[in-house]
């Protein structure tokens, strides 16, 4: 009975060595402990493995890596804490979050990224802290990049390559705390008025707010964002002179004319058919009655 159930159960037994080896496992020259992996600053190139599959926090700063393997990362699915700042990362998707929803920190600052699709981040539901800083070629983000992150309290863009921002999808994140925006080439000119706005508005939400300066166009240089919002109205909400107030009477004059000429040729149009839609009903009346008139004849006579 033992020989039978020997294939089985060294099978079993494989199993279960290979599900521990795994959850012991720590990548060379990273120090590893209960439910963290810290691998910073060891000059890796690639992603660590093998990694423990309990991990909670895993800290790959100040390495040399590229790229970020989805595949390693999907088998972390406990993962909360991820830390891969002062790398080569230069593109990041949705794809490398499928797995790891239950993510809380992440920062990929001081990398090389470049564009962030608007699905990016959406698998991130539990998101809290979110760092994009230091990324000198990121010089747009997607208008709805942030709008499945409903848990955001942090969101650092400080020191990026970006001229412009929506606001849309972050004015909606109603647990928002701080947006660091210090360090970007604001380009200060009518598009960027909501986020004049905002800042103005909320100027607690923003604390580098001082140091958020527009660097075009050079009549706005060395301005704050926060405070160039009279100088974009002024710029964006030109006022009326003469001309354009004479321009506007003669339209309102022409358009009113018309709307004369229209309502009297549709009133004109309205009589003509009523009329000749009385005359055909007249007509109709005679000829019913000249056909009335003929058959009493035609009776008179036969009696």
């Amino acid at each position: 009975m033992f020989l039978c159930g020997a294939q089985p159960q060294g099978l079993l037994w494989e199993l279960l060595l290979m599900g521990v080896m795994l959850a012991a496992a720590c990548p060379p020259k990273c120090t590893c402990s209960q439910f963290k992996v810290d691998c910073k600053g060891i000059a890796l190139t690639m992603f660590p493995t093998p990694l423990q599959l309990d991990t909670r926090h895993l800290n790959l700063a100040s390495n040399d890596i590229a790229e970020i393997d989805s595949l390693q990362l999907s088998l972390l699915s406990d993962l909360v804490h991820l830390d891969c700042s002062h790398n080569k990362i230069s593109e990041i998707s949705k794809l490398h979050f499928l797995s790891v929803v239950k993510l809380v920190y992440l920062d990929l600052s001081h990398n090389r990224l470049r564009n962030l699709g608007e699905s990016t981040f959406t698998p991130l539901t539990n998101l809290v802290i979110l760092k994009l800083n230091g990324n000198k070629d990121l010089k747009e983000l997607d208008d709805g990049i942030f709008a499945n992150n409903v848990g955001l309290q942090e969101i650092n863009l400080s020191n990026n390559g970006l001229l412009y921002l929506n606001t849309s999808s972050i004015k909606s994140l109603q647990g928002l705390k701080a947006v660091y925006l210090a360090g970007n080439p604001w380009d200060c000119q009518c598009p960027i008025s909501q986020l004049s706005e905002w800042i103005f508005k909320h100027n607690k939400s923003f604390p580098d707010e001082a140091n958020t300066f527009c660097t075009s166009p050079k009549s706005m240089v060395g301005i704050r964002v926060s405070k160039a919002l009279v100088k974009i109205f002024e710029v964006c909400h030109t006022p009326l002179g003469y001309f354009d107030y004479f321009f506007f009477v003669i339209v309102g004059f022409a358009i009113f004319i018309s709307g004369i000429i229209v309502a009297s040729l549709t009133g004109a149009i309205l009589v003509f058919f009523e009329r000749k839609k009385m005359f055909t009903d007249e007509e109709d009346i005679d000829m019913k009655q000249y056909r009335s008139n003929r058959v009493v004849v035609r009776l008179s006579k036969v009696t």
